[in-house]
C-alpha cells in the first residue's frame, strides 16, 4: 500500500482544487490549506476524502505530524533489518 497526500489524490484523479471544493462543499481555500498541512483535519473532510477516492484512512498522509512518526517508523525498520542481518552473518 502506497501512502498519497490530499493533493496526490486529487490530482490523480484529475480534479483541480476548485472542483473538489464543490464536490465536498468547502472553500477552496480549505482544500489549499488541507493540502499544504492536514495534520489537523476535521473527521467530516477526512471521511469525505476516503469515500469520494476510495481509499483508507492508513493510505492518507495526513501532514508534518504525521510526517515524523512515519520517518522514524521507517527508520526504526531499516535499523531493525540490519541488526537481523548483522545477527545471521555473525
Amino acid at each position: 500500500m502506497s501512502i498519497k497526500s490530499l493533493k496526490e489524490l486529487r490530482t490523480e484523479n484529475g480534479l483541480t482544487q476548485v472542483e473538489l471544493a464543490e464536490l465536498f462543499n468547502v472553500s477552496v481555500g480549505t482544500i489549499i490549506n488541507m493540502e499544504k498541512d492536514s495534520t489537523n483535519i476535521k473527521d467530516s473532510l477526512l471521511t469525505k476524502y476516503l469515500k469520494a477516492f476510495e481509499v483508507e484512512y492508513d493510505a492518507i498522509f495526513l501532514g508534518k505530524k504525521y510526517e515524523k512518526i512515519v520517518c522514524n517508523d521507517k527508520k526504526n525498520e531499516t535499523i531493525f533489518k540490519i541488526k537481523k542481518r548483522l545477527k545471521q552473518s555473525a
